[in-house]
Protein backbone atom coordinates (compact mmCIF):
# COMPACT_ATOMS: atom_id res chain seq x y z
CA UNK A 1 0.00 0.00 0.00
CA UNK A 2 1.44 3.48 -0.95
CA UNK A 3 1.29 5.71 1.92
CA UNK A 4 3.30 8.91 0.62
CA UNK A 5 4.19 10.46 -2.76
CA UNK A 6 6.48 12.79 -3.65
CA UNK A 7 7.11 15.49 -6.30
CA UNK A 8 10.83 17.14 -7.27
CA UNK A 9 10.69 19.67 -9.83
CA UNK A 10 13.71 21.11 -11.27
CA UNK A 11 13.00 23.81 -14.18
CA UNK A 12 15.54 26.07 -16.48
CA UNK A 13 17.94 26.52 -13.67
CA UNK A 14 21.90 26.91 -14.44
CA UNK A 15 24.22 24.67 -13.11
CA UNK A 16 25.68 20.69 -13.31
CA UNK A 17 24.99 19.76 -10.17
CA UNK A 18 21.33 20.24 -7.96
CA UNK A 19 20.72 18.88 -4.34
CA UNK A 20 17.13 18.13 -3.42
CA UNK A 21 15.54 16.34 0.10
CA UNK A 22 13.02 14.98 0.82
CA UNK A 23 11.28 13.52 4.02
CA UNK A 24 9.41 10.12 4.83
CA UNK A 25 6.93 10.66 7.53
CA UNK A 26 7.66 6.69 8.42
CA UNK A 27 9.64 3.79 7.95
CA UNK A 28 8.19 1.74 5.08
CA UNK A 29 8.97 -1.55 2.98
CA UNK A 30 9.89 0.06 -0.50
CA UNK A 31 10.48 3.00 -2.45
CA UNK A 32 10.24 3.50 -5.68
CA UNK A 33 11.96 6.30 -7.88
CA UNK A 34 11.07 7.64 -11.97
CA UNK A 35 12.47 10.70 -13.40
CA UNK A 36 11.07 12.33 -16.22
CA UNK A 37 12.81 14.42 -18.66
CA UNK A 38 13.83 15.37 -22.10
CA UNK A 39 15.49 12.48 -24.26
CA UNK A 40 18.32 14.97 -25.17
CA UNK A 41 18.91 15.59 -21.20
CA UNK A 42 21.16 12.89 -19.28
CA UNK A 43 21.11 12.61 -15.83
CA UNK A 44 23.05 11.03 -13.30
CA UNK A 45 20.84 10.27 -9.75
CA UNK A 46 21.84 9.06 -6.54
CA UNK A 47 19.56 9.07 -3.54
CA UNK A 48 20.98 8.82 -0.01
CA UNK A 49 18.61 7.47 3.24
CA UNK A 50 18.85 9.98 6.53
CA UNK A 51 22.03 8.01 7.87
CA UNK A 52 23.71 8.55 4.38
CA UNK A 53 23.91 5.84 2.85
CA UNK A 54 23.95 5.56 -1.31
CA UNK A 55 20.18 3.31 -1.98
CA UNK A 56 19.44 4.16 -5.04
CA UNK A 57 22.03 5.39 -8.33
CA UNK A 58 20.54 5.46 -12.14
CA UNK A 59 21.20 7.16 -15.14
CA UNK A 60 18.42 8.47 -16.79
CA UNK A 61 18.64 8.96 -20.69
CA UNK A 62 15.50 10.27 -21.45
CA UNK A 63 13.08 6.75 -21.59
CA UNK A 64 10.88 6.77 -18.28
CA UNK A 65 12.25 4.00 -16.02
CA UNK A 66 11.28 2.97 -12.28
CA UNK A 67 13.68 2.65 -9.95
CA UNK A 68 12.25 -0.11 -6.77
CA UNK A 69 14.38 0.17 -3.45
CA UNK A 70 13.29 -2.92 -1.28
CA UNK A 71 14.12 -4.89 1.91
CA UNK A 72 14.98 -7.95 -0.52
CA UNK A 73 18.06 -8.24 -3.74
CA UNK A 74 15.17 -9.72 -5.78
CA UNK A 75 13.11 -7.17 -6.46
CA UNK A 76 15.26 -3.56 -6.02
CA UNK A 77 16.50 -2.84 -8.76
CA UNK A 78 20.19 -2.96 -10.17
CA UNK A 79 22.37 0.11 -8.27
CA UNK A 80 20.22 -0.34 -5.28
CA UNK A 81 21.65 -1.42 -1.64
CA UNK A 82 18.18 -3.23 -0.36
CA UNK A 83 17.26 -2.79 3.21
CA UNK A 84 14.99 -1.39 5.77
CA UNK A 85 13.83 1.93 4.55
CA UNK A 86 13.91 4.64 7.34
CA UNK A 87 11.63 7.54 8.15
CA UNK A 88 13.28 10.67 7.74
CA UNK A 89 15.29 12.87 5.41
CA UNK A 90 16.35 11.81 2.81
CA UNK A 91 18.88 13.78 -0.28
CA UNK A 92 18.97 13.26 -3.89
CA UNK A 93 21.81 14.77 -5.66
CA UNK A 94 21.53 15.09 -9.31
CA UNK A 95 24.20 15.72 -12.27
CA UNK A 96 23.25 16.57 -15.93
CA UNK A 97 25.14 14.78 -17.87
CA UNK A 98 24.70 17.12 -20.98
CA UNK A 99 25.54 20.82 -20.32
CA UNK A 100 24.54 22.97 -22.97
CA UNK A 101 21.55 23.87 -21.78
CA UNK A 102 19.38 24.22 -18.12
CA UNK A 103 18.48 20.75 -17.19
CA UNK A 104 14.50 20.59 -16.85
CA UNK A 105 13.38 17.25 -15.27
CA UNK A 106 10.84 15.72 -12.73
CA UNK A 107 11.36 13.08 -9.76
CA UNK A 108 8.46 11.20 -8.58
CA UNK A 109 9.36 9.35 -5.40
CA UNK A 110 6.70 6.63 -3.77
CA UNK A 111 6.67 4.91 -0.57
CA UNK A 112 4.57 2.37 0.74
CA UNK A 113 4.51 -0.79 2.59
CA UNK A 114 3.24 -4.18 2.02
CA UNK A 115 4.07 -5.81 -1.72
CA UNK A 116 4.91 -2.68 -4.10
CA UNK A 117 1.85 -1.71 -6.43
CA UNK A 118 4.64 -0.95 -9.05
CA UNK A 119 7.64 -2.83 -10.74
CA UNK A 120 11.00 -1.70 -11.41
CA UNK A 121 11.74 -1.59 -15.00
CA UNK A 122 15.58 -2.31 -14.78
CA UNK A 123 17.37 -5.67 -14.17
CA UNK A 124 17.46 -6.74 -10.08
CA UNK A 125 20.79 -6.65 -7.67
CA UNK A 126 20.99 -9.89 -8.54
CA UNK A 127 21.58 -13.18 -6.47
CA UNK A 128 24.65 -12.54 -5.65
CA UNK A 129 24.66 -8.89 -3.61
CA UNK A 130 27.46 -7.23 -3.08
CA UNK A 131 26.84 -4.41 -1.05
CA UNK A 132 25.60 -3.96 2.88
CA UNK A 133 24.32 -1.28 4.77
CA UNK A 134 26.59 -2.34 7.58
CA UNK A 135 29.87 0.53 7.35
CA UNK A 136 29.53 3.04 9.71
CA UNK A 137 30.64 5.67 7.32
CA UNK A 138 27.30 5.29 5.46
CA UNK A 139 29.49 4.78 2.13
CA UNK A 140 28.38 2.30 -0.22
CA UNK A 141 30.86 -0.85 0.07
CA UNK A 142 31.45 -4.30 -1.07
CA UNK A 143 31.30 -6.07 2.42
CA UNK A 144 29.19 -9.04 1.21
CA UNK A 145 31.76 -9.34 -1.67
CA UNK A 146 34.35 -12.51 -1.37
CA UNK A 147 37.25 -10.93 -1.95
CA UNK A 148 39.65 -13.84 -0.88
CA UNK A 149 37.93 -16.50 -3.37
CA UNK A 150 39.94 -18.65 -5.88
CA UNK A 151 38.56 -19.68 -8.96
CA UNK A 152 41.80 -21.69 -10.29
CA UNK A 153 45.28 -22.03 -8.66
CA UNK A 154 46.80 -22.99 -12.49
CA UNK A 155 49.44 -20.83 -13.30
CA UNK A 156 48.46 -19.64 -17.01
CA UNK A 157 47.06 -17.00 -19.48
CA UNK A 158 43.29 -16.02 -17.71
CA UNK A 159 40.84 -14.17 -20.53
CA UNK A 160 39.13 -11.14 -19.09
CA UNK A 161 37.42 -7.62 -20.11
CA UNK A 162 38.16 -4.61 -17.72
CA UNK A 163 35.60 -1.92 -19.33
CA UNK A 164 31.46 -2.65 -19.60
CA UNK A 165 28.35 -1.22 -19.05
CA UNK A 166 24.87 -2.56 -18.16
CA UNK A 167 21.73 -1.11 -18.25
CA UNK A 168 22.60 0.75 -15.29
CA UNK A 169 24.00 2.87 -17.02
CA UNK A 170 24.13 3.43 -20.88
CA UNK A 171 24.49 -0.31 -21.57
CA UNK A 172 21.47 -2.14 -23.18
CA UNK A 173 21.84 -5.53 -21.76
CA UNK A 174 20.96 -6.79 -18.13
CA UNK A 175 23.68 -8.31 -15.49
CA UNK A 176 22.47 -11.96 -16.83
CA UNK A 177 22.93 -11.16 -20.58
CA UNK A 178 26.44 -9.58 -20.43
CA UNK A 179 27.47 -12.38 -18.13
CA UNK A 180 26.01 -15.14 -20.67
CA UNK A 181 27.74 -13.03 -23.39
CA UNK A 182 30.83 -13.10 -21.52
CA UNK A 183 30.57 -16.96 -20.71
CA UNK A 184 29.92 -17.53 -23.94
CA UNK A 185 33.19 -15.57 -25.18
CA UNK A 186 35.35 -18.12 -23.41
CA UNK A 187 36.33 -15.32 -20.76
CA UNK A 188 37.27 -16.18 -17.36
CA UNK A 189 37.01 -12.94 -16.12
CA UNK A 190 35.31 -9.26 -16.59
CA UNK A 191 35.33 -6.00 -14.56
CA UNK A 192 31.88 -4.16 -14.69
CA UNK A 193 32.50 -0.68 -14.67
CA UNK A 194 29.05 1.38 -14.65
CA UNK A 195 29.61 5.75 -15.25
CA UNK A 196 30.39 6.80 -11.83
CA UNK A 197 28.32 4.39 -10.25
CA UNK A 198 28.97 1.21 -8.20
CA UNK A 199 27.34 -1.71 -9.42
CA UNK A 200 25.70 -3.50 -6.18
CA UNK A 201 25.09 -7.25 -6.90
CA UNK A 202 25.46 -9.22 -9.68
CA UNK A 203 23.50 -12.92 -11.06
CA UNK A 204 25.15 -16.10 -10.18
CA UNK A 205 28.06 -17.02 -12.06
CA UNK A 206 30.89 -19.43 -12.93
CA UNK A 207 32.86 -15.96 -13.97
CA UNK A 208 35.32 -14.15 -11.22
CA UNK A 209 33.43 -10.58 -11.72
CA UNK A 210 35.24 -7.92 -10.31
CA UNK A 211 33.64 -4.67 -9.53
CA UNK A 212 34.56 -1.58 -11.15
CA UNK A 213 33.55 2.11 -11.82
CA UNK A 214 34.44 4.40 -14.46
CA UNK A 215 35.21 7.66 -13.23
CA UNK A 216 33.04 10.03 -15.60
CA UNK A 217 34.21 13.81 -16.14
CA UNK A 218 33.36 15.80 -19.06
CA UNK A 219 37.24 15.77 -19.29
CA UNK A 220 37.70 12.15 -19.61
CA UNK A 221 37.16 8.92 -18.30
CA UNK A 222 38.86 6.24 -16.41
CA UNK A 223 38.69 2.87 -14.63
CA UNK A 224 38.74 1.76 -10.88
CA UNK A 225 39.31 -1.47 -11.25
CA UNK A 226 38.76 -3.60 -7.77
CA UNK A 227 37.33 -0.95 -6.01
CA UNK A 228 35.83 -1.82 -2.55
CA UNK A 229 33.71 1.03 -1.85
CA UNK A 230 32.42 4.00 -2.43
CA UNK A 231 34.35 7.30 -3.21
CA UNK A 232 32.59 10.62 -2.49
CA UNK A 233 32.90 12.25 -5.36
CA UNK A 234 29.59 14.20 -5.30
CA UNK A 235 30.03 16.50 -2.69
CA UNK A 236 27.83 19.73 -1.63
CA UNK A 237 29.65 21.59 -4.20
CA UNK A 238 28.50 23.23 -7.45
CA UNK A 239 30.11 20.71 -9.31
CA UNK A 240 31.23 16.98 -9.03
CA UNK A 241 35.34 16.13 -7.36
CA UNK A 242 36.33 14.80 -11.03
CA UNK A 243 36.01 18.08 -12.79
CA UNK A 244 39.21 19.56 -11.54
CA UNK A 245 43.06 17.81 -11.99
CA UNK A 246 43.61 18.12 -8.11
CA UNK A 247 39.86 16.47 -7.21
CA UNK A 248 40.60 13.55 -9.86
CA UNK A 249 44.03 12.92 -8.06
CA UNK A 250 42.57 12.82 -4.88
CA UNK A 251 40.02 10.21 -6.23
CA UNK A 252 43.05 8.03 -7.76
CA UNK A 253 44.67 8.20 -4.39
CA UNK A 254 41.82 6.86 -2.65
CA UNK A 255 40.95 4.02 -4.92
CA UNK A 256 44.42 2.79 -4.81
CA UNK A 257 44.13 2.94 -1.04
CA UNK A 258 41.79 0.51 -1.50
CA UNK A 259 43.86 -2.00 -3.52
CA UNK A 260 42.45 -0.74 -6.67
CA UNK A 261 44.20 -0.62 -9.81
CA UNK A 262 43.54 2.73 -11.79
CA UNK A 263 43.37 2.80 -15.57
CA UNK A 264 43.07 6.04 -18.11
CA UNK A 265 40.57 4.87 -20.75
CA UNK A 266 40.77 5.78 -24.58
CA UNK A 267 42.91 8.64 -23.87
CA UNK A 268 42.80 9.73 -27.69
CA UNK A 269 38.68 9.00 -28.36
CA UNK A 270 37.15 12.43 -28.87
CA UNK A 271 35.13 13.77 -27.51
CA UNK A 272 35.82 11.28 -24.55
CA UNK A 273 39.41 12.04 -24.68
CA UNK A 274 41.41 12.46 -21.53
CA UNK A 275 42.07 16.14 -21.02
CA UNK A 276 42.75 16.49 -17.09
CA UNK A 277 46.64 17.93 -16.15
CA UNK A 278 46.95 15.20 -13.77
CA UNK A 279 50.17 13.45 -12.54
CA UNK A 280 51.13 10.69 -14.26
CA UNK A 281 52.20 8.70 -11.88
CA UNK A 282 48.41 8.54 -10.47
CA UNK A 283 48.25 5.88 -13.38
CA UNK A 284 49.00 2.13 -13.16
CA UNK A 285 47.56 1.24 -16.51
CA UNK A 286 46.33 2.80 -19.60
CA UNK A 287 43.60 1.44 -21.52
CA UNK A 288 45.21 1.05 -25.48
CA UNK A 289 42.64 -0.52 -27.24
CA UNK A 290 39.09 0.65 -26.61
CA UNK A 291 36.03 -1.21 -28.78
CA UNK A 292 37.56 -2.00 -31.71
CA UNK A 293 34.20 -1.83 -33.75
CA UNK A 294 33.83 1.64 -32.64
CA UNK A 295 34.27 3.98 -36.22
CA UNK A 296 36.74 6.01 -34.93
CA UNK A 297 39.05 3.43 -32.78
CA UNK A 298 41.46 2.26 -35.24
CA UNK A 299 43.11 6.00 -35.12
CA UNK A 300 42.52 6.93 -31.57
CA UNK A 301 44.16 3.05 -30.94
CA UNK A 302 46.82 4.18 -33.17
CA UNK A 303 47.29 7.45 -31.52
CA UNK A 304 47.31 5.92 -28.10
CA UNK A 305 50.06 3.28 -29.08
CA UNK A 306 52.45 6.49 -29.97
CA UNK A 307 51.56 7.93 -26.90
CA UNK A 308 52.52 4.42 -24.97
CA UNK A 309 55.60 4.78 -26.99
CA UNK A 310 56.27 8.46 -26.05
CA UNK A 311 55.29 7.66 -22.11
CA UNK A 312 58.07 4.86 -22.09
CA UNK A 313 60.90 6.70 -23.85
CA UNK A 314 60.71 9.25 -21.38
CA UNK A 315 60.58 6.56 -18.44
CA UNK A 316 57.06 6.92 -17.40
CA UNK A 317 55.87 3.13 -16.54
CA UNK A 318 52.22 2.76 -18.06
CA UNK A 319 51.20 -0.83 -18.68
CA UNK A 320 48.77 -1.37 -21.71
CA UNK A 321 45.39 -3.18 -21.23
CA UNK A 322 42.38 -3.02 -23.05
CA UNK A 323 38.34 -2.86 -23.05
CA UNK A 324 35.55 -3.98 -24.68
CA UNK A 325 33.82 -0.99 -23.57
CA UNK A 326 30.15 -2.93 -24.90
CA UNK A 327 27.38 -0.85 -24.52
CA UNK A 328 25.20 -2.46 -27.11
CA UNK A 329 23.11 -5.90 -27.83
CA UNK A 330 24.72 -8.90 -29.24
CA UNK A 331 23.37 -8.27 -32.98
CA UNK A 332 23.96 -4.56 -33.15
CA UNK A 333 27.08 -2.96 -34.73
CA UNK A 334 28.06 0.82 -35.28
CA UNK A 335 28.05 0.53 -39.01
CA UNK A 336 25.85 -1.39 -41.36
CA UNK A 337 26.93 -4.64 -41.68
CA UNK A 338 29.49 -4.25 -39.49
CA UNK A 339 30.98 -6.36 -36.26
CA UNK A 340 28.67 -5.99 -32.94
CA UNK A 341 30.49 -4.64 -30.32
CA UNK A 342 30.67 -7.85 -27.93
CA UNK A 343 32.22 -8.23 -24.40
CA UNK A 344 35.93 -9.99 -24.84
CA UNK A 345 36.75 -7.74 -28.32
CA UNK A 346 39.73 -7.12 -27.73
CA UNK A 347 40.23 -9.59 -24.67
CA UNK A 348 43.17 -8.29 -22.28
CA UNK A 349 44.99 -12.21 -21.48
CA UNK A 350 47.01 -11.60 -18.36
CA UNK A 351 49.61 -14.24 -16.65
CA UNK A 352 49.22 -15.18 -13.05
CA UNK A 353 49.77 -18.07 -10.57
CA UNK A 354 45.88 -18.30 -10.16
CA UNK A 355 42.45 -16.90 -10.93
CA UNK A 356 41.49 -14.03 -8.36
CA UNK A 357 40.82 -10.88 -7.54
CA UNK A 358 44.38 -10.14 -6.55
CA UNK A 359 45.66 -11.98 -9.16
CA UNK A 360 44.38 -10.23 -12.18
CA UNK A 361 45.04 -7.37 -10.32
CA UNK A 362 48.23 -7.65 -9.53
CA UNK A 363 48.72 -9.21 -13.13
CA UNK A 364 47.50 -6.03 -14.46
CA UNK A 365 49.52 -3.54 -12.73
CA UNK A 366 52.72 -5.70 -13.30
CA UNK A 367 52.15 -5.85 -16.87
CA UNK A 368 51.52 -9.36 -17.19
CA UNK A 369 49.46 -9.11 -20.17
CA UNK A 370 49.14 -9.14 -23.91
CA UNK A 371 45.59 -7.55 -25.65
CA UNK A 372 44.39 -9.66 -28.61
CA UNK A 373 41.58 -10.01 -31.11
CA UNK A 374 42.15 -13.32 -32.10
CA UNK A 375 46.06 -14.21 -31.93
CA UNK A 376 47.16 -16.28 -28.95
CA UNK A 377 50.33 -15.24 -28.04
CA UNK A 378 53.66 -17.04 -25.72
CA UNK A 379 55.92 -14.03 -25.57
CA UNK A 380 59.45 -14.74 -23.92
CA UNK A 381 62.79 -13.13 -23.96
CA UNK A 382 65.79 -14.91 -22.93
CA UNK A 383 69.06 -14.00 -22.02
CA UNK A 384 72.10 -16.45 -21.42
CA UNK A 385 69.56 -18.68 -19.09
CA UNK A 386 66.76 -16.54 -17.99
CA UNK A 387 63.73 -16.11 -19.26
CA UNK A 388 61.38 -13.27 -18.65
CA UNK A 389 57.62 -12.22 -19.64
CA UNK A 390 55.79 -8.91 -20.60
CA UNK A 391 56.26 -6.66 -17.46
CA UNK A 392 59.73 -8.02 -16.54
CA UNK A 393 62.28 -6.56 -15.42
CA UNK A 394 65.71 -7.48 -16.76
CA UNK A 395 67.78 -8.51 -13.83
CA UNK A 396 71.94 -7.56 -15.15
CA UNK A 397 74.80 -9.01 -13.41
CA UNK A 398 78.54 -7.35 -13.41
CA UNK A 399 79.69 -10.82 -14.98
CA UNK A 400 77.79 -9.68 -17.74
CA UNK A 401 79.37 -8.14 -21.14
CA UNK A 402 79.45 -5.13 -22.28
CA UNK A 403 76.61 -5.81 -24.56
CA UNK A 404 73.69 -7.82 -23.41
CA UNK A 405 72.45 -10.35 -25.87
CA UNK A 406 69.35 -11.05 -25.99
CA UNK A 407 66.44 -13.48 -27.98
CA UNK A 408 62.75 -12.55 -28.10
CA UNK A 409 61.03 -15.50 -28.78
CA UNK A 410 57.20 -15.23 -29.42
CA UNK A 411 54.81 -18.33 -30.39
CA UNK A 412 51.94 -17.22 -32.29
CA UNK A 413 48.67 -18.98 -33.20
CA UNK A 414 45.49 -18.01 -35.27
CA UNK A 415 46.74 -15.12 -36.33
CA UNK A 416 45.67 -15.54 -40.14
CA UNK A 417 47.47 -15.57 -43.55
CA UNK A 418 49.59 -12.82 -44.64
CA UNK A 419 49.75 -11.21 -40.50
CA UNK A 420 53.39 -10.22 -39.50
CA UNK A 421 55.82 -9.62 -36.11
CA UNK A 422 56.09 -5.69 -35.54
CA UNK A 423 58.95 -5.10 -32.95
CA UNK A 424 59.36 -2.48 -31.27
CA UNK A 425 62.59 -1.34 -29.59
CA UNK A 426 62.33 2.14 -27.70
CA UNK A 427 59.07 2.99 -29.20
CA UNK A 428 60.86 2.45 -33.13
CA UNK A 429 60.24 -0.17 -34.99
CA UNK A 430 63.09 -2.15 -35.97
CA UNK A 431 61.70 -5.45 -37.82
CA UNK A 432 59.41 -7.23 -39.25
CA UNK A 433 58.45 -11.32 -39.06
CA UNK A 434 56.24 -13.20 -41.03
CA UNK A 435 53.40 -15.28 -38.87
CA UNK A 436 50.49 -16.25 -40.59
CA UNK A 437 51.40 -20.09 -39.98
CA UNK A 438 51.38 -21.41 -36.17
CA UNK A 439 54.63 -21.17 -35.27
CA UNK A 440 57.69 -19.93 -32.91
CA UNK A 441 59.20 -16.86 -34.27
CA UNK A 442 62.44 -14.95 -32.77
CA UNK A 443 64.30 -11.91 -32.94
CA UNK A 444 67.67 -11.60 -31.36
CA UNK A 445 69.41 -8.29 -30.90
CA UNK A 446 72.10 -6.57 -28.12
CA UNK A 447 71.74 -3.84 -25.87
CA UNK A 448 74.53 -2.19 -24.05
CA UNK A 449 74.21 -3.24 -20.06
CA UNK A 450 72.81 -1.16 -17.69
CA UNK A 451 71.36 1.45 -20.41
CA UNK A 452 67.41 1.73 -20.04
CA UNK A 453 65.84 0.05 -23.18
CA UNK A 454 62.54 -1.72 -23.80
CA UNK A 455 61.62 -3.80 -26.54
CA UNK A 456 57.48 -4.44 -27.35
CA UNK A 457 55.75 -6.48 -30.13
CA UNK A 458 52.56 -6.11 -32.19
CA UNK A 459 50.74 -8.55 -34.56
CA UNK A 460 48.89 -6.91 -37.39
CA UNK A 461 47.24 -8.30 -40.39
CA UNK A 462 48.23 -8.06 -43.98
CA UNK A 463 46.75 -4.46 -44.27
CA UNK A 464 48.34 -3.52 -41.30
CA UNK A 465 45.35 -3.22 -38.66
CA UNK A 466 46.52 -4.07 -35.20
CA UNK A 467 45.34 -7.65 -34.38
CA UNK A 468 47.31 -7.60 -30.91
CA UNK A 469 49.89 -5.64 -28.54
CA UNK A 470 51.98 -7.20 -25.91
CA UNK A 471 53.11 -5.06 -22.77
CA UNK A 472 57.07 -4.40 -22.71
CA UNK A 473 59.96 -5.78 -21.06
CA UNK A 474 62.58 -3.35 -20.37
CA UNK A 475 66.07 -3.46 -18.91
CA UNK A 476 67.88 -0.55 -16.74
CA UNK A 477 66.48 1.99 -14.58
CA UNK A 478 64.40 4.34 -16.09
CA UNK A 479 63.71 7.79 -15.16
CA UNK A 480 61.06 9.53 -15.58
CA UNK A 481 61.19 12.76 -17.32
CA UNK A 482 57.47 13.31 -17.54
CA UNK A 483 55.26 14.41 -14.85
CA UNK A 484 51.61 15.13 -16.56
CA UNK A 485 49.45 14.52 -18.47
CA UNK A 486 49.81 18.15 -19.97
CA UNK A 487 53.84 17.39 -20.57
CA UNK A 488 53.04 14.44 -22.69
CA UNK A 489 50.81 15.91 -24.75
CA UNK A 490 52.69 18.92 -25.25
CA UNK A 491 55.76 16.31 -25.93
CA UNK A 492 53.27 14.32 -28.67
CA UNK A 493 52.70 17.48 -30.38
CA UNK A 494 56.08 18.22 -30.98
Amino acid sequence: MRYQEIVIEQQGQQGILFHHSFTLDKSGEWLALRAVHPLTQWLQIWVKDPQGTMRLQYLGKGEENTLLLTAGAEDSSCGSVPGAIPEGDWSVQVLAVNRESAPAYTLHIQAGEGTPEIEGTLHPVGAQLWSSLSAASGALNYENYDWNRIFSKESRWYRGDFHMHTRLTDGKQTAEELNAQAVNQGLDFIVVTEHNFLTTGWPESDLLVIPGVEVTSSQGHCNILGIRRSIDWIKDGAAPVFESAAGMECILAEARSQGAVCSLNHPELAPWDWQLDVRLDAFDTIEIWNDPTFPDNEKATEEALKLWDILWKNGVILWGIGGSDTHNLPHESYVPGGLPSLVGDPVTCLWSDELSVQGVLDAARLGRSYVTRGPVLEPRLYQNDLAYRPGDHVLQEEQYNSLSLYEYELHVQEAGEGSYIRWMIDGQEIGRTGCGQEGTYTYSFTWPSGEYHFIRAEIRNSSGSLLAFINPIYQGTPVPKLSTWGELKAQMKN
